[in-house]
């Protein structure tokens, strides 16, 4: 579980996960995967008008909390993070997800 002030963005992250799970085909995006909570919401705010999807990390990816920001504009997405100094992964899914980017050190967020 995640220490508890991150507890409301999580659950601002599942109701998104449902909805775009009901209108969006997320297999079709990359998944960027950051080191920890606070650092996925530092990219969320950052991207905001990038039209990015953000979600709870899948746990195929990391079994742990975390958020996955989703995008089908992998190069610009990347320009930004690293101009920002943002350390992240890129998974994307086919029949299972996959790493095809990135070597972050993930921070487990149990209490």
């Amino acid at each position: 579980m995640a220490e508890l002030k991150y507890v409301p963005a999580g659950i601002r992250l599942h109701i998104k996960e449902i909805f775009y799970k009901i209108t969006d085909d997320l297999d079709e995006y990359f998944y960027f995967h950051f080191e920890d909570i606070p650092t996925g919401l530092k990219a969320e705010k950052l991207l905001k008008s990038e039209n990015i999807k953000s979600i709870p990390v899948p746990d195929e990816i990391f079994k742990d909390c975390g958020i996955a920001i989703l995008s089908k504009e992998k190069d610009k997405i990347k320009k930004i993070l690293n101009k920002n100094k943002i350390n992240y992964e890129i998974w994307i899914k086919e029949k299972e997800f996959k790493k095809i980017e990135g070597n972050i050190k993930v921070k487990s967020c149990q209490l």
